[in-house]
């Protein structure tokens, strides 16, 4: 199945944001760090470190619940911009083995090292190379996963952290492999799970041993493709530049339930301005605007319009969004959180349509000409006046 030797290394940082902030202060090392928003504010946990886990903190948690399960973590907010410029010389360690490095996320890379073998030795060797200069150079600690393809190489690592390096070959995919849990497979997600429960398929090698006709009855055209992942059969190639994004989002959570029009829409300002930057930061533009309402029931609703033309405009972005809000009937519920998404992303686009007018491209190009100068906190919507959105 397998014509090569393992030439694909899965990167995945431990504990990535924590583990920055332990190695920046030597202090934390040892200790419970959590790294997220305020208890006050309902923010969740987005990293937490080890020592946290321990504890049962775990990612996406309450930060709330995260302090009564672990009270002597130290909590720490999120510092962007200092994981990111870490992940750009992580990048660049990754780039001395091979051309051929493919960002996954902030804290997850994919090398294909076929090339470089006959320079620095088996693929195993470079894992274990890079996992040494990893901690040498950034004191952070990273699990590897090496193997023929993307998919069996994510899944070496998934099965080795933190700090480990697993291997899988085809010899795996017909032996330990069959005894893993169908979930464990990258790609099937709890619904399709459960569905595969209910089949009682509960195993890789029983999803292996299944008859296609039988998949396809309860899956359809996905039974293929779950056959292949069974098998950890995967023909992505490792690309040099990330895949551009299908969408793109931002959401907040207030710290107290509202339905005041003037707050909503402030914030939907807000979170467009945001949103917005980040999109033409990347040059891309976006021709569908969603508007996500979850309230104080914890009901969750969307609702989305697509635009005549992809657009970079944060004005055009955030009528469209108020207008998707002004639609909503709450009653007497008010709002918990509120979020924007855009999608239809079309890369290397940045000019504006006539549509969207000089002034929003000539408006937007100018905030963040400033903010690359003095900082993204350097201007900032104004609050919403009674004509609409402006920025100050």
């Amino acid at each position: 199945m397998f014509a090569s030797p393992p030439s694909i290394i899965h990167i995945d940082m431990d504990a990535f944001f924590a583990s920055v902030e332990q190695a920046r202060r030597p202090e934390l090392r040892g200790r419970p760090v959590v790294v997220g928003g305020r208890a006050e504010r309902r923010s969740v946990v987005s990293t937490a470190s080890y020592e946290a886990r321990a504890c049962g903190v775990r990612t996406a948690m309450p930060v709330a619940q995260a302090r009564r399960l672990c009270p002597q973590a130290v909590f720490l907010p999120v510092d962007m911009s200092a994981y990111t410029a870490v992940y750009h010389e992580l990048l660049e360690l990754f780039g001395r083995f091979t051309d051929l490095v493919e960002p996954v996320s902030i804290d997850e890379a994919v090398l294909d090292v076929a090339g470089s073998r006959r320079l620095f030795g088996p693929s195993r060797a470079i894992a274990g190379r890079i996992q040494e200069l990893v901690y040498d150079e950034q004191g952070l600690t990273c699990t590897l996963g090496v193997a023929p393809n993307k998919l069996l190489a994510k899944l070496a690592a998934d099965l080795h952290k933190p700090a480990g390096i697993g291997v899988l070959d085809e010899a795996d995919v017909h032996g330990r492999l069959r005894a893993l849990p169908v979930g464990e497979l990258h790609g099937v997600g709890p619904v399709t799970q459960d569905r595969l429960h209910t089949l009682g398929l509960t195993t890789v090698g029983m999803l292996q041993d299944v008859p296609l006709a039988f998949l396809a009855a309860a899956f359809g055209r996905s039974a293929q493709p779950l056959k292949q992942l069974a098998f950890g059969r995967s023909l992505a190639p490792v690309r040099s530049v990330a895949a551009a994004p299908s969408s793109m989002s931002h959401e907040t959570t207030f710290a107290t339930d509202t339905a005041e029009p003037q707050a909503l829409r402030a914030t939907l300002l807000t979170l467009a301005d945001e949103l917005m930057a980040r999109l033409r930061g990347g040059r891309y533009a976006a021709r569908t605007v969603a508007l996500k309402v979850r309230d104080n029931t914890f009901h969750t609703l969307e609702r989305h319009i697509t635009l005549l033309h992809a657009t970079t405009s944060t004005r055009v972005v955030y009528t469209a969004a108020a207008g998707l809000l002004d639609a909503v009937e709450l009653g007497p519920r008010r709002v918990r959180l509120l979020g924007i998404t855009v999608s239809g992303l079309q890369s290397g686009v940045y000019q504006l349509t006539f549509d969207d007018g000089w002034k929003d491209l000539a408006l937007d190009e100018a905030v963040d000409g400033v903010r690359a100068r003095y900082g993204r906190h350097s201007i900032r919507p104004a609050a919403t006046c009674a004509n609409g959105a402006s920025l100050c």
